[in-house]
């Protein structure tokens, strides 16, 4: 298929318009399905100037005056710019090469390099293109707001960015320390000078990612669409468009087989891979603007039936803050461990037989009588909750004492294991954390068999817990246990995996323990 073929038989751009994936990832399939490639660096892919303010102290992603006109090519934003190469076209008088606006382009080798230089393997590449060292300190990335004066000023530098500036901080620090001259003011270049709006390169990708994200960027983006890959790229919307670059950029312009002579042959193959290309058209007509926010506002917070197979409540009024769905095929009993913020939980058994979309779900019958009101669904509601009132929960459906009023009950507090069997607590008032089975909600059994909880307790309130690998079914037994301490910086997240063996925990600023199964 043609990259042409392969845009109309994708749903890419009807996801873009329904707001279903973001500016970037859309820009990235589009640089993709043009034959765009991080792999070439004459066919790099090619992301807009969004922002035009580089010189304030802050940045408001509210106001208009701080974006780019997208629907004009970067050469073309100003009106004395726009002329200069109109001018250019009108009076082109060579009968063999084809009247043009930009005799450069807006990706090539050479621009991606001076982006990308300060880290490898692009210092490398931009030391071998420039006879093995680095270009003129003048005419290297120094500072984003030159960057962006440069493609105002000179009509030689019509370059766009790179996806890089919208995730990579790296690429704006000197890491290697490399030398890299002095400008003819004197300047030393080293790190690239961001704009005042910017902390740091972090902050600066960030606002940059958030810009792009932005509904004054998703309005007009499908107009910069139309230049660099729709029915602005070529022909008399071009013209008019001030957007026309030099013959050889666009692809099945030229072939090497042309060629009459090997210098004709080199010189072809030298343009191809030096002076940038054109992407291939993907659209012939208009591409369509992305849906406003205030349009898709009522859709995108309306429940959708159709995606919406069941919904589940618990009787008192406390939030669920932790689930757990245990429901891989190999488990006897495929359970949905829930806890809400009161401390009560639930085992809500899963159905693995259950097929999205097998029966009408739209409404609901709870007369047990309706033979028409039986519909299939994948949960069903842990009995021993079902059947309890509000005001009283179960003794065997509560992990008991209180936690310390100093924290937050959230879901680092709870692990369970892949059979549901067993759920660790922490954040327990003296500094331990415990381990409940579910079946009897009793603390896990010694080898003795008297009921006990296990508890470890630390030097300060246990707060996180996460797991690595599956706890047996014959559970916890004193002699089994160990502990290990190694440093800690801090803990602050809780990873949950499919098995697990060890069951690290720990306080901030303390110790971390691995306790052995």
């Amino acid at each position: 298929m043609t990259p042409r073929q392969l845009f109309k038989h994708s749903d890419m751009c009807v996801k873009w318009q329904k707001r279903e994936i973001s500016n970037f990832d859309y820009l990235m399939f589009l640089n993709t399905v043009a034959g765009r490639t991080f792999n070439d660096l004459s066919q790099y892919p090619v992301f807009p100037w969004i922002l035009t303010n580089y010189t304030s102290d802050t940045l408001d992603l509210s106001v208009a005056s701080n974006f780019r006109d997208l629907s004009k090519p970067i050469g073309a934003l100003s009106e004395a710019r726009r002329k200069f190469f109109n001018d250019r076209y009108t009076n082109w008088e060579d009968p063999e090469i084809p009247a043009f606006h930009y005799g450069t382009h807006y990706s090539t080798p050479a621009f991606t390099l001076n982006w990308l230089f300060r880290v490898e393997p692009f210092s490398s590449m931009f030391i071998n293109l420039h006879d093995g060292k680095f270009d003129h300190p003048d005419r290297i990335t120094h500072s984003i707001k030159d960057s962006w004066d440069r493609c105002q000023r000179d009509s030689h530098d019509v370059k766009e960015l790179i996806p890089e500036m919208f995730y990579l901080p790296e690429m704006f620090r000197n890491s290697s320390k490399f030398n890299l001259g002095k400008r003819a003011d004197g300047t030393m270049v080293d790190e690239v000078v961001l704009p005042p709006w910017a902390e740091s390169p972090e902050h600066f990708v960030l606002l940059h990612r958030q810009a792009l994200e932005s509904d004054l960027v998703s309005c007009q983006l499908n107009q910069w669409i139309d230049l660099i890959f729709g029915y602005k790229q070529r022909g008399a919307e071009a013209v008019r468009a001030t957007n026309v670059f030099y013959h050889l950029t666009y692809e099945g312009t030229v072939s090497v087989k042309m060629a009459d002579t090997p210098g004709q042959k080199e010189a072809i193959e030298q343009q191809i891979i030096s002076y940038g290309q054109t992407p291939s058209q993907l659209l012939a007509e208009a591409h369509p603007p992305r849906h406003s926010i205030m349009s898709m506002a009522p859709t995108m917070f309306r429940r959708h039936e159709d995606d919406l197979c069941m919904m589940m409540k618990y009787i008192s009024n406390s939030p669920v803050v932790y689930l757990a769905a245990n429901t891989f095929h190999q488990l006897p009993n495929p359970t949905v461990v829930g806890v809400a913020q009161n401390l009560v939980f639930s085992l809500n058994k899963w159905d693995n037989s259950y097929s999205y979309g097998a029966s009408q779900r739209s409404a609901l019958s709870m007369d047990p009588s309706n033979a028409e009101g039986q519909v299939s669904l994948p949960l069903t509601a842990d009995p021993q909750l079902a059947t309890a009132a509000s005001a009283t929960p179960i003794a065997r459906r509560h992990l008991g004492d209180s936690f310390d009023q100093r924290l937050t009950v959230q879901c680092s507090n709870f692990v369970t294991t892949t059979d549901s069997k067993y759920i660790f607590a922490c954040g327990y008032p003296d500094y331990s954390f415990r381990i409940v089975d579910t079946d009897t909600e009793e603390g896990a059994k010694e080898e003795d068999d008297e009921e006990e909880e296990v508890d470890v307790a630390m030097m300060g309130a246990v707060f996180c817990m996460s797991t690595a690998r599956c706890v047996r079914a014959a559970g916890l037994t004193t002699s089994q246990k160990q502990l290990e301490r190694c440093a800690l910086q801090e803990i602050s997240t809780k990873e949950d995996g499919a098995n697990f063996e060890k069951i690290p925990s720990g306080v901030q600023g303390f110790a971390v323990a691995q306790h052995l199964e």
